[in-house]
């Protein structure tokens, strides 16, 4: 029959790209992130409400988690933005790893868990001078990113020209 294509699958030589996918994916959600664990790492949970509902042991654990994912994010975001920074970035990106590394060492550091001889309950312990000091580093090299980031066209569009007009345009259309 003519003009039955059910079931042939179409070839092309278009090229595939990834591109937008992969920086919402692999960039943007990367960094919503962060900052997320960082509202967690400092609260134990991101809405004031949410404070009720955990135990102070619970919010502590909570913290420790949420700096080491902090700590992990940072790395893969990292990772996946390195091969696309300009080359006057490569340093700066190369030193942030560096710090990521340097902060290995003392994650395991950050807590320690006890228990009560009395009641044999679980008791879980910061070692907040440390924490603050990781927290700090993690902070400080999340803000330092978006500069290589942005060079690199990863957060705003490099280009010389600015539309004003497309930009309201855009924001009206809802896009």
């Amino acid at each position: 029959m003519a003009g039955d294509n059910l079931g042939e699958i179409k070839t092309g030589t278009d090229a595939w790209n990834v591109a937008d996918g992969y920086t919402k994916l692999k960039i943007l959600r990367q960094l919503i992130m962060l900052d997320r664990w960082d509202t967690i790492a400092q609260f134990g949970t991101e809405e004031i409400e949410e404070d009720q509902q955990f135990n102070d042991n619970h919010l502590r654990k909570r913290r420790c988690e949420a700096i080491q994912r902090f700590h992990s994010t940072i790395r893969q975001l990292l990772g996946n933005v390195k091969f696309a920074m300009k080359k006057d970035d490569h340093k700066t990106v190369e030193e942030m790893l560096e710090r990521i590394k340097v902060i290995d060492e003392f994650m395991p550091k950050l807590y320690e868990m006890k228990e009560d001889l009395v009641n044999h309950d679980e008791i879980f312990e910061i070692n907040e001078k440390l924490f603050k000091v990781i927290l700090g580093i993690l902070q400080d090299i999340a803000v330092k990113l978006n500069t290589p980031l942005n060079n690199a066209g990863l957060i705003f569009r490099t280009s010389d020209e600015i539309d004003l007009d497309k930009i309201m345009q855009d924001i009206v259309e809802g896009g």
